[in-house]
Parts: C-alpha cells; sequence; structure tokens
C-alpha cells in the first residue's frame, strides 16, 4: 500500500517556528516592556501634602507705664506735700495737728475748695480735713457748717514758680499756710524767710 504525505522526523521539524517569526516575537514583546515602563516613568507622582504655615507670632511687649510727674502747682489729686527747699519733709499728721516729718508719710488728697471751688481743701488718708483753728493747722473731721467750709478752703497764689505753690486762708485772707520749724499755722508775711516758709510742693506718689 502506497501512504501518500510526509511524517517521521520532517513531520516534527515542519512544527517549529521559524527564526525570523521568533525574532519578530521577542522584538515585540521589548516594545511593550519599554513602552509600559515610558508610561510608570511619566506618571505624575501623587502630590504631598504641605503642612499649614502656621502664623507668625509677634513677642508682645508691655508699654511702660508713663512715670508719674508733678503738677506746675497746686492741683487735685493724691500727693505728698513738701516744703519747696526740702523735698525730704512731708505734710503728715501728729494727734490731731498738721506737722511736717522726715519719714515719708501718707499722701493727701486734694479737692476743690469746701467753700469755694476755685480754692482748695486737703484731706488725709482717713477722710479728715486740714483747717486752722486758733490759727494752728490740724486735721479735723467734717463738720457741716460754714466756719468749718471757710477754715478747710485755701485759695492758690497766681504768680508763683512752676512746681511751688503758696496758699491763702480762704476767711483770714491776709494770712497764708506758713511753717514754724515742723509746725504749722496760718500768718501774716513777716520776715525775709517768711515767703520760702510759705513755699511748697507738690510730690508724686513713687
Amino acid at each position: 500500500m502506497t501512504i501518500y504525505g510526509s511524517g517521521g522526523t520532517g513531520t516534527q521539524a515542519g512544527r517549529r517556528l521559524h527564526p525570523g517569526v521568533l525574532a519578530l516575537v521577542i522584538a515585540s514583546g521589548l516594545i511593550v516592556a519599554a513602552a509600559v515602563g515610558y508610561l510608570v516613568l511619566r506618571s505624575p507622582a501623587a502630590p504631598v501634602p504641605q503642612a499649614a504655615a502656621s502664623p507668625s507670632v509677634r513677642p508682645t511687649t508691655a508699654s511702660a507705664a508713663p512715670a508719674p510727674t508733678a503738677p506746675d502747682g497746686l492741683a487735685t489729686g493724691s500727693w505728698q506735700v513738701s516744703p519747696a527747699d526740702d523735698k525730704s519733709t512731708f505734710l503728715a499728721v501728729k494727734g490731731e495737728f498738721a506737722t511736717l516729718t522726715d519719714v515719708e508719710s501718707p499722701p493727701v488728697t486734694v479737692v476743690k475748695g469746701l467753700a469755694d471751688e476755685d480754692c482748695f481743701t486737703f484731706r488725709d488718708e482717713d477722710g479728715k480735713y486740714l483747717r486752722h483753728f486758733d490759727y494752728r493747722l490740724r486735721f479735723a473731721a467734717k463738720e457741716d457748717s460754714d466756719l468749718f467750709r471757710q477754715d478747710a478752703t485755701f485759695c492758690a497764689e497766681d504768680d508763683q514758680p512752676a512746681g511751688s505753690f503758696r496758699v491763702r486762708s480762704k476767711n483770714y485772707p491776709d494770712y497764708f499756710l506758713h511753717r514754724r520749724g515742723a509746725d504749722l499755722y496760718i500768718d501774716k508775711p513777716s520776715g525775709d524767710s517768711f515767703e520760702a516758709d510759705s513755699t511748697f510742693t507738690l510730690q508724686p506718689l513713687a
């Protein structure tokens, strides 16, 4: 019997890929791999979140409080009252009398005059008022009488050097608040030192 067709070893060799086809397949795979790598490299990276900028904090500096200053003359407020030529001495209370001491004393409050608002009245920390009685100055509890208001009111001279004052008694206008040593009176002007001994100054509280 005659059999037609090829077979045997010739048939196995015919099933192998042609070398040109194999090279084409390998080249195509390389091209695909290169394209995938290129696309991966060109993909944008995920954005990195940025931390919110913290607001700048400026250090605060406490403003310095203005230094207290003495008035040009006599003025309302709380002050140390001293002779103009001896600022280390202060108006104070000794018993019931007004006196001068070299120990810093509680301040005296100057208010508008009880008998005349254009004038002045002095009050200590206990609420007592400086008044004259028998010409001597003392601190006394307030009385509801015209005499008390007049005795406790003193009117400032207008022509005094800046930073100093002299005062007259409201109801004895010829009499000035005047120091005799450490004691205080209302006196009529007399002698060369009278003006200096009747001139005072206000000092601000420390």
